[in-house]
């Protein structure tokens, strides 16, 4: 397992202020959880900005370098982002042991090219991450779904794939990865005839002008 460190210290305080006054020094506001305890903690956000970046490394278990958390091994399991500067302000991390499997997010690859796609079909990728159980060791950058053999109203299912020696599926649901549908119909841009509107129908002849008039000297005579 390629071993990765990071700087973590214990914190006693806690609130907005707190996390404001730690913010402002340069560092990030954390909370450290798993293995039946939860502490507040405050993290460098150099090493963890950097990797987040990259999504290979978003899986990537850490060892506290220093401290009185020195050896505890960790996992970025969340953060939080400001959504106008996108600094980071908030970090969770999880606790683990490495021999045991803990359930992770990895993103899915598709290659190949489609048969359907090729017969006029459109490729609708539906899951790009899939949740699955393994040991830190064997986490695998991604899972790769070869769609080559997959014709116009066929799809993969979960199931379907084989997942890396020591990966396994996280849950018993078996969601849709991705599928080849039709291409879409062009709507017929002919208006129906039963949906135009139907003309007047003129059950009685108007009287022409001055007829009314007529008739009403008529009565009175």
């Amino acid at each position: 397992m390629e071993q990765h460190t990071l700087w973590v210290e214990p914190r006693q305080q806690t609130g907005k202020g707190v996390n404001r006054k730690i913010r402002k020094s340069g560092k990030i506001p954390a909370v450290l959880y798993g293995m039946g305890k939860s502490q507040a903690v405050v993290v460098d956000p150099t090493t963890i900005t950097r990797n987040l970046l990259n999504k290979d490394a978003r899986n990537w278990v850490y060892s506290i370098e220093d401290g009185a958390l020195k050896g505890t091994n960790i996992l970025i399991k969340d953060w939080q982002v400001d959504p106008l500067s996108r600094r980071l302000l908030h970090v969770d991390l999880l606790e683990i042991d490495v021999s045991k499997k803990i359930k992770v997010t990895v993103a899915v690859n598709f290659t190949g090219k489609c048969i359907g796609v090729a017969e006029g079909g459109v490729l609708n990728i539906i899951e790009r991450t899939i949740e699955v159980l393994a040991v830190p060791n064997k986490i695998p950058k991604s899972i790769e779904v070869d769609v080559t053999s997959l014709a116009i109203g066929r799809s993969v299912h979960l199931s379907e794939i084989t997942l890396p020696e020591g990966v396994e599926k996280a849950s018993h649901s078996d969601p849709t990865l991705v599928a080849c549908v039709p291409p879409a119909k062009e709507e017929d841009a002919t208006p129906s005839l039963t949906a135009a509107a139907e003309p007047e129908v003129i059950t009685a002849k108007k009287p022409a002008e001055g007829e009314e008039a007529a008739k009403a000297d008529d009565k009175k005579k």
